[in-house]
């Protein structure tokens, strides 16, 4: 499917003024905006330190997501990366807790997406039921031990336009915006930055917000696995087959394998093989 949609260009004016009228959240945030990008994160990366600052593109030509995988982006699509001096204590779980915050954001706009551990968010088309992957977060922190603190990178890639969701494909392929909502196919000027806008409030409220004592029971909530059979591939390549149980409240995954509980800082989630 080729995105045809001829998306109104952002305007950095519009999200600059959409941030101080709309945003709850009591943070000076510099906003940037690129019509091309190398990479959003690896630019606000190398500015470690820097006031805190939301960097958003139009077209990014060189993103990464996890595991140094190609991020591929099209016309229309939002990404935008946040940098952040945040306390040390803040990190843990840090990508949980924005995958958390996009989808409760969502959510009370009447649209239920789900959360793949540990930083993907899955939609589901609502004519075919197929799923697929509507965005990706990619953070990355370069700490201050002596303060105690850190330089953190929040990078979203959101798809908006849509997607050809090849039949029997594996794994996710990406979906659009578009395809789930119908007021994203033609969207109108100004409300791509006006997501932008709510996305980085909620995320920013979230990270503030969010405490071990309730992070696993909300994320849970949105846990694409959970009471399913799932496959975890772990970091050294070794597999293991079960039922999902959600995250602990260290943000690590459980699987239950027979009477025996695995728990995993790190690793992929999958269908178990040969189910369809």
């Amino acid at each position: 499917m080729h995105n045809h949609t001829a998306y109104p260009p952002m305007a950095l004016e519009r999200l600059q003024n959409g941030w101080s009228h709309h945003s709850q959240s009591d943070m000076a945030l510099q906003i940037q905006y690129l019509a091309v990008c190398e990479s959003t994160n690896a630019l606000l990366y190398s500015r470690a330190h820097h006031p805190n600052t939301l960097l958003v593109t139009e077209q990014q030509i060189n993103g990464k997501g996890q595991f140094e995988r190609t991020w591929l982006s099209q016309s229309g699509d939002l990404t935008f990366s946040l940098g952040l001096n945040i306390p040390m204590a803040q990190l843990a779980a840090l990508s949980l807790k924005v995958g958390l915050a996009i989808a409760q954001m969502f959510a009370q706009r009447g649209t239920g997406l789900q959360l793949k551990w540990p930083n993907d968010i899955i939609a589901t088309h609502p004519d075919t039921s197929n799923q697929g992957k509507l965005a990706g977060i990619l953070v990355q922190s370069l700490p201050d031990v002596a303060q105690q603190s850190a330089w953190v990178v929040i990078g979203v890639g959101l798809n908006i336009a849509p997607r050809l969701m090849p039949a029997g494909a594996q794994g996710f392929a990406p979906i659009g915006l578009a395809q789930i909502a119908s007021n994203w196919v033609a969207p109108e000027v100004g409300a791509r930055e006006a997501l932008i806008v709510a996305l980085v409030d909620a995320i920013l409220q979230t990270i503030n917000a969010a405490s071990s004592a309730n992070l696993a029971p909300e994320w849970n909530a949105h846990d694409l696995w959970h009471q399913q059979s799932v496959r975890l591939t772990k970091p050294d390549g070794a597999h293991i087959e079960g039922i999902g149980l959600g995250i602990n409240s260290s943000g690590a995954y459980q699987v239950m394998q027979g009477s025996q509980i695995h728990t995993v800082q790190s690793g992929q989630l999958s269908a178990p093989k040969g189910a369809s």
